[in-house]
């Protein structure tokens, strides 16, 4: 695992060194282990804060690839259609 870490940590140094991105975090778990935790770039660039593993980042709208995701799962399996109202469900 410590290969996945370094290519992890690697590609996001690359990803702030573009300018891609400012700061960014990859955290990795593999049944319930911590496998990968990378961290590279600013967090706060008014005082010049680093991102931490402990940095909060906010996220917005990660339910919608979910909720799609299920979507597609249940018209495939019948349980729908993709024309089916919404009331009706």
């Amino acid at each position: 695992m410590k290969d996945l870490q370094q290519k992890v940590q690697e590609s996001v140094d690359g990803m702030v060194a573009s300018g891609a991105e400012r700061g960014l975090q990859v955290a990795v778990y593999r049944y319930g282990e911590q496998v990968v935790d990378a961290v590279a770039g600013i967090a706060d660039s008014a005082t010049g804060r680093l991102v931490t593993s402990d940095t909060p980042f906010n996220c917005y709208s990660l339910g919608k690839g979910a909720t799609a995701t299920v979507a597609h799962v249940l018209v495939e399996r019948g349980l729908f259609g993709y024309d089916t109202p919404i009331v009706e469900l």
